[in-house]
């Protein structure tokens, strides 16, 4: 069963599910840590990324009827996941509903403000029924987590809350208190008291002593009259100083309804940055979902702003993973793209070499002894795109030494023939250079495609660099080592038989013909040729490489193929390459790469109980048969490579050069595709372009365009006002206004077109809808009478077009 979500995709929505078709709740999460949330609704970890480590675990809400005792089963669930939190609604009794809500605070962005871990179940009872009921809840918490069974713990009552730490890591501590004081409270290691068929009773009030396994029980005995509603808020705290730092963090935890309300408004300014548009609205909740996602998994370190690659399981930040991150996170929360590479850059060996990860806690670093990486050109690349789209040259000139160290090492690390040269004769992490590196027993070193491709787009990447800062000879340098490089790759690992390219020459001297996704790399980097790219793509599009999830990294009928060996690295889907292919297809095959961006996105929401993913959530890798999740459940580094995709793929937008360019690529089923409030280089910039027959582009920019151009200056989208069935973008020039209004059903609507406030003057209006094919005119219009508003028909998946010229007094 699907998860249920309704309207045009790019508005703050929220997916329903029932209760019985998740195999695993959201993850959560704030700049201190995180919270994942079991397939029951309960709170399966409670993650602090300081310590590495669950601090508590388990925690969950129960009732019994309070004049019996008799356990309330919970009946009629209902999941409901937002972008900043989840929501459980089930029934205890006929008229009586109880809604649980979770989130961990997160109201601030990338700077020098953070809260300690905080996180919060609200659970509101309602009867709506016209008898009185009453009924005794419990609250349970695990206490250990994963740490050491070593756990102390007092009850505070001026808190309300019980606070623990661990004997032997006193710094490691935690707390759980409530708004309400509760009718009895114990720690105890009677784990069957929240699961008992008939009440326990009132609570003991004690604090057994060393537990090896102690939980924290808080009862509350409610009576509710008829049509009247209770509430418990109950806040859960971190922290790595201790039990007096964990209590001052308890204290300073905002009211529940207002960190609610805080943490919504921060996930609402991120989402409403870099908003795409197109026909397809599972397109439009990639984009909009994979920002919650980016959200949700960034992290203050002791080390620094970052992410790790498996939160909750992992304390590690990769490079790689980081310098994706960024290309994709520069669109909508920059200065996090900035910090995270700063480790990196500040971090990297003396040779220049970028490590392959490090510890976010205490920043010790592993490279796995290869004399080169992935990781060295992908973070070069990284802080040149954050300057194209920023325009911040004071992080250029800062980063400037330690990105040319880096460049200069890769140059140092080329063989007779140019290739970039990796020496290592191991297997595995000790032996695969690039993004696969965790095949068991596989070996991809040598002269890697992958690997210089990336350092050719590294060593154009620098030239750039080097002219902004105005060091010319340096640039001239790196422009000639670039076109050398491009010119080895494609004479030496470029197959003449087949006109693809090589996975590797090994280190044994042998070409590896293996066709697998990675050929995506050349393409996308610009090494490839018009015709060698078209015939990779070409070549990448059949059928054996492809499900309704998205491509394979391995053909199906390949020999090596297996659909879950080495984690699906020969043959699973690698989601996030369905990204990578959209953006490496899009000028060549735009109907593939609508498909990729949206049939991937698309299954995370299908039947997530069976596919073990969470709707929304931007989940790992798939079994290659199946199509269920067997790795991670939130992937940080795919969501912002989906954004990266869509606006450079799909929107068309080219950052390079001092003037941009913005091609945007209609799928042959689409009739249209918009972006809206993105910042570029100190503008905000929006743009739709529409077939009018002829694709015709509406921008507030000066863009280098392929296409008839139509530039206005502002953005006014926030003076219109429709319903959420339609996506809108408005711009204007001078005392000109232009209204688009775009369809995302398979179905014609008709939209009622209304404005925020009057307008003035008197107006020529001449429309064009996708409908009729041709542009309307009619009378001219009282400023009074536009601002009334219109009724528009639009057909399925269709737009509208309104002009509305003022005319002179």
């Amino acid at each position: 069963m699907s998860a249920r979500i309704y309207g045009s995709g790019e508005r703050i929505a929220v997916y329903e599910v029932d209760d019985t078709q998740l195999a695993v709740g959201s993850t959560l999460g704030g700049p201190k840590g995180a919270m994942l949330i079991k397939a029951s609704g309960a709170i399966e970890k409670f993650y602090a990324s300081d310590v590495g480590e669950t601090v508590m675990a388990g925690v969950s809400v129960q009732f019994w009827d309070g004049p019996t005792g008799a356990e309330r089963v919970k009946i009629d669930g209902k999941f409901s996941i937002y972008p900043e939190c989840q929501q459980y609604d089930y029934r205890i009794e006929d008229g009586v509903r109880v809604v649980e809500t979770l989130f961990v605070l997160n109201r601030y962005g990338c700077g020098n403000r953070v809260d300690p871990l905080t996180g919060y179940l609200i659970v509101e009872i309602r009867n709506d029924s016209g008898e009185t009921h009453e009924f005794d809840s419990m609250v349970g918490a695990f206490l250990r987590g994963t740490t050491l069974r070593d756990v102390r713990a007092v009850y505070d009552a001026k808190r309300r809350a019980v606070v623990a730490w661990n004997a032997s890591a006193p710094k490691v501590a935690r707390a759980i208190g409530c708004s309400k004081a509760p009718t009895s409270f114990e720690v105890t290691d009677d784990h069957g008291a929240m699961n008992r068929a008939h009440f326990v009773g009132r609570l003991s009030g004690r604090v057994s002593t060393e537990l090896s396994e102690p939980i924290a029980l808080f009862h509350h005995h409610l009576r509710l009259a008829p049509h009247t509603r209770r509430r418990l808020a109950f806040t859960l705290v971190a922290s790595a100083d201790g039990a007096r730092a964990a209590r001052r963090a308890y204290d300073t935890a905002p009211d529940a309804a207002i960190a609610h309300e805080q943490t919504k408004r921060h996930y609402r300014a991120v989402l409403e940055e870099a908003v795409v548009v197109t026909p397809d609205s599972n397109v439009n909740r990639g984009v909009l979902w994979a920002k919650a996602n980016m959200l949700r998994t960034q992290l203050c370190a002791p080390t620094g702003w970052c992410f790790v690659n498996d939160p909750t399981r992992s304390n590690n930040s990769v490079g790689r993973d980081t310098a994706s991150f960024a290309v994709g996170c520069d669109y909508v929360m920059p200065a996090f793209s900035r910090e995270s590479l700063r480790w990196y850059l500040r971090n990297a060996q003396s040779s220049g070499k970028i490590v392959e990860y490090y510890d976010v806690r205490n920043g010790e670093a592993e490279d796995y002894g290869l004399n080169v990486n992935d990781d060295t050109p992908l973070v070069i690349l990284a802080v040149a795109h954050h300057f194209l789209v920023t325009g911040d040259v004071g992080f250029v000139r800062e980063s400037y030494a330690a990105v040319k160290r880096s460049a200069d090492y890769l140059l140092s690390q080329r063989d007779e023939r140019g290739l970039v040269w990796c020496t290592s004769t191991g297997t595995g992490m000790q032996g695969i250079v690039g993004w696969r590196n965790i095949i068991d027993d596989y070996r991809i070193s040598g002269a890697s495609t992958e690997v210089n491709a990336e350092c050719y787009a590294a060593f154009v990447a620098m030239a750039s660099m080097a002219n902004t800062l105005g060091k010319k000879s340096d640039a001239r340098r790196y422009e000639l080592e670039a076109a050398a490089l491009r010119q080895a790759i494609n004479r030496h690992l470029l197959d003449p038989d087949t006109g693809l390219y090589y996975l590797n020459i090994d280190v044994d001297g042998r070409p590896r013909s293996n066709v697998t996704s990675d050929m995506l790399f050349p393409v996308f980097l610009g090494v490839a040729d018009h015709d060698t790219a078209a015939r990779i793509i070409s070549r990448l599009s059949v059928p054996p490489f492809w499900t309704e999830a998205g491509i394979r990294t391995v053909p199906r009928d390949d020999l090596e193929y297996s659909p879950t060996r080495s984690w699906g690295l020969l043959g699973g889907v690698w989601v996030g390459m369905n990204f990578i292919f959209a953006l490496a297809a899009a000028r060549f095959n735009s109907g593939f790469m609508a498909y990729a961006l949206g049939a991937s996105f698309q299954h995370y929401s299908r039947d997530p109980g069976r596919n073990n993913t969470v709707p929304g959530q931007f989940s790992e890798w798939l079994h290659g048969e199946t199509l269920t999740n067997q790795g991670m459940m939130l992937s940080p580094w795919y969501p912002p490579r989906y954004v990266w995709s869509a606006i450079e793929g799909a929107a068309g937008l080219d950052p390079r050069g001092r003037t941009p360019a913005c091609n945007p690529r209609l799928a042959p089923n689409w009739k249209w595709l918009g972006v809206r409030n993105l910042h570029f280089r100190g503008r905000s910039l929006s743009w739709f372009i529409a077939r009018l027959p002829e694709p015709t582009l509406y921008a507030n920019f000066e863009f280098a365009t392929e296409y008839a151009l139509q530039t206005y200056t502002h953005d006014v989208t926030p003076l219109l006002r429709l319903s959420e069935d339609v996506t809108e973008i408005a711009l204007r020039r001078g005392r000109d206004l232009v209204i688009f209004v775009g369809n995302t059903a398979e179905r014609t609507v008709t939209a009622p077109l209304r404005f925020n406030r009057a307008l003035p003057g008197r107006y020529h209006v001449r429309y064009f809808t996708s409908m009729l094919g041709e542009w309307i005119h009619r009378k001219n219009l009282d400023g009074r009478e536009v601002g009334r508003g219109f009724a528009i028909d639009i057909d399925a998946l269709g737009f509208s077009i309104i002009e509305l010229q003022r005319l002179k007094t």
